[in-house]
């Protein structure tokens, strides 16, 4: 049986945390082990933190539909979210060194998640360069867990 990952996007306005979007992510078993050591021998970026307390209404409402068969609940902040990409970036370097297809590292997870249009950047860039944002964003976290 196969294990899929529920990835959701938050941004934090006026101290509280609205859904963002929810980018459709495929299977893959060394970005689950990266997020949250799960399928795969791959170290975590950080350790599993749990659901956020206080998460966003639509991110808590999908959480709860799936939460009999949801597992391993976590989140990345946006300084997490940096080292994630960094991360990728290793792992697409790898691939062209090994001759592998990186097709899937640029379409799957480069657009889908980190590329996903963020106020004309993408979810490191503002950070990394905050005039990029709107002033009203204060902070940006992926929600995300697993069912099998």
């Amino acid at each position: 049986m196969g294990c899929d990952i529920h990835f959701h996007i938050e941004v934090k306005i006026n101290k509280e945390w609205h859904h963002y979007a929810s980018p459709d992510v495929n299977r893959w078993y060394d970005l689950f082990g990266a997020l949250a050591g799960v399928r795969s021998s791959e170290k975590p970026i950080v350790q599993q933190k749990g659901f956020p307390k206080d998460a966003s209404l639509v991110t808590k409402v999908a959480y709860e539909y799936m939460k009999e068969d949801a597992h391993s609940p976590s989140w990345l902040n946006s300084n997490e979210i940096i080292k994630l990409e960094k991360w990728l970036d290793k792992k697409q370097q790898e691939a062209k060194e090994e001759d592998e297809d990186i097709e899937f590292f640029q379409y799957d997870l480069e657009y889908t998640i980190l590329n996903t249009y963020f106020f004309g950047n993408s979810f490191t860039g503002w950070k990394q360069e905050p005039f990029t944002k709107p002033s009203e964003i204060e902070d940006v976290r992926f929600v995300f867990w697993f069912d099998n």
